[in-house]
């Protein structure tokens, strides 16, 4: 007679600790860029563990389908959104506008005026009203210090509403598709 095996589904999973929350995430390849880009930030650039929120949540609807779409990490300073990072293997530079699009309409009263895409060895730096990459490299993400000094012009313009539909767009290609 067989024996039935009791494997719980979360015990098919390998799960690391969160650097910046303690938790245990499951181990994707995203989830190892955005431990290892939260790391360099703080360490490395003076961030704050406090200043990141994480997994913001974008609901788009195109093409009569409905999706959510995660901005991996959300740095946040004094109620602020200042720049957003998101987190995926491949090239960086294919993943811009996706993610120029999703700092563009994840706050309602204005665009988020810095954007990085990440991977595990690259990152672009993307001035969101620009929409253009202004470096590339991880030393080029700016410091603490030196995103606040960028981000004094305080606030960034409203994304107009006829943008609106075309950027949701844009996200849902590149999250669905890219």
């Amino acid at each position: 007679m067989a024996e039935q095996c009791s494997i719980e589904k979360s015990d098919l999973f390998i799960k690391i600790p969160c650097f910046l929350t303690g938790k245990l995430v499951l181990d994707t390849d995203r989830e190892r860029i955005r431990q290892k880009i939260a790391k360099f930030m703080v360490h490395e650039k003076g961030y704050k563990i406090s200043d990141f929120q994480l997994d913001r949540e974008i609901f788009v609807e195109a093409n009569n389908e409905k999706i959510v779409a995660f901005v991996d990490l959300v740095v946040r300073i004094k109620d602020r959104s200042l720049m957003i990072v998101r987190c995926a293997p491949g090239s960086v530079i294919t993943r811009e506008a996706g993610t120029v699009a999703a700092a563009r309409l994840l706050e309602k009263d204005y665009i988020v005026p810095w954007a990085v895409q990440a991977n595990l060895f690259d990152a672009s730096f993307i001035d969101v009203k620009k929409k253009k990459a202004v470096g590339y490299g991880w030393e080029s993400i700016p410091t603490r210090a030196q995103l606040i000094k960028m981000t004094s012009d305080w606030p960034p313009p409203k994304l107009p509403e006829e943008r609106i539909p075309l950027e949701r767009q844009i996200l849902y290609s590149y999250d669905t598709h890219g």
